[in-house]
């Protein structure tokens, strides 16, 4: 770490799932027999692997299975491909891909005698972050302090502590929207320097954001956990989700009229503490009132986390130093938010309802 600026690794992982491009030459969308796919990025992608459309069903043939395709030729984003791989539609493709769909690489099988393959192997690119400062002050008068309480000095305590608690919502408020300052990232002392938050991280281009499912359900979190997973993100890493008490109130209710947990005599009602995915994963469930009703956050919890610059400090400036009748405390510090595998190892639901 350096002055205000910070950064640390991000491996580049390679995905198995490719997208078509949104325009182009690509014919096998207009023709079941059509041999030319683009992708937005081929990069990682093999001669002779075999692949599939991971969008939509793509039936063919007597038993309607899904259509094999094997990539024989790569000009930069451009795929030649052989239609119809396993043979099940007499060399014939399905009709039914679409432009901007997502292909995954099945396997990659090699000839008897081949030379070694690509080396897939990327390396870890860095990413940086800026610092913003936070403080707190207290401040308790000459006859605060000398007039008889339970606890000396508890009226300083008692500020102590609230702001202790405000702190703890400003940490969260910034780990969870931090935002650069344009123009002001170096830092000076005309401009607040201010650090980069998980919602800056995730939404970017290629992150795992839901958009339109615009309301907190079953089956949208476990599509933003299934994207997860084929991003290559590791399951046994510890994720939460982080959401506003209006969203916790959602899930708590997910299955409510199914499932009936924890009934005694003198206690009605039902909570959550997790949330397990249909696919094994468990979620602690962090209601917070710093996140907006508008977004839900499934954050990696390994892979996020504060940045200490410069430890908090206390300075005192007592009647001795500048004559006024006051003691006073100043508590500063400065941080910045650390995101790792911000595209991949983190998710987002936004857009959603606030009724």
């Amino acid at each position: 770490m350096q002055n205000d600026y910070f950064e640390w690794e991000t491996a580049n992982v390679m995905s198995r799932v490719y997208t078509e491009a949104s325009s182009g030459s690509t014919t096998m969308d207009s023709s079941n027999s059509g041999t030319a796919l683009v992708l937005s990025d081929a990069t990682g992608l093999e001669e002779g692997a075999i692949i599939k459309n991971a969008s939509r069903a793509t039936p063919i043939g007597t038993y309607q299975v899904d259509e094999l395709m094997q990539v024989t030729a790569i000009s930069t984003n451009t795929l030649t491909i052989v239609r119809d791989y396993a043979q099940q539609n007499s060399g014939t493709g399905s009709a039914v891909h679409a432009l901007a769909d997502t292909f995954e690489v099945v396997w990659t099988p090699k000839e008897e005698g081949s030379s070694p393959g690509d080396n897939k192997y990327k390396d870890v690119s860095l990413v940086g972050n800026y610092t913003n400062i936070i403080d707190f002050a207290l401040m308790v008068t000459g006859s605060q302090a000398e007039s008889k309480r339970i606890v000396a000095g508890d009226s300083l305590q008692a500020q102590f502590d609230n702001q202790l608690l405000d702190l703890q919502n400003q940490i969260e408020g910034m780990v969870l929207y931090g935002a650069l300052n344009n123009g002001a990232n170096a830092g000076s002392d005309s401009y607040v320097r201010t650090t980069k938050g998980a919602q800056n991280f995730i939404c970017a281009s290629g992150g795992n954001v839901d958009y339109s499912t615009a309301d907190v359900t079953e089956d949208a979190l476990n599509a933003l956990v299934q994207t997860l997973i084929t991003n290559k993100s590791d399951p046994n890493d510890p994720y939460a989700i982080v959401t506003h008490p209006f969203n916790f109130g959602k899930i708590v209710d997910f299955g409510n009229d199914k499932v009936r947990i924890g009934q005694t005599e003198t206690r009605w009602g039902r909570t959550l503490k997790t949330w397990m995915s249909k696919y094994g994963i468990e979620f602690p469930l962090m209601m917070s009132l710093n996140c907006s009703k508008s977004d839900l956050f499934v954050l990696d919890m390994k892979k996020i986390g504060i940045a200490d610059f410069r430890p908090f400090k206390k300075a005192v400036v007592g009647f001795q130093d500048d004559l006024v009748d006051a003691e006073r405390q100043r508590y500063l510090g400065e941080l910045g938010v650390k995101v790792v595998d911000g595209l991949k190892s983190h998710a987002m639901m936004t857009k959603l309802p606030w009724s």
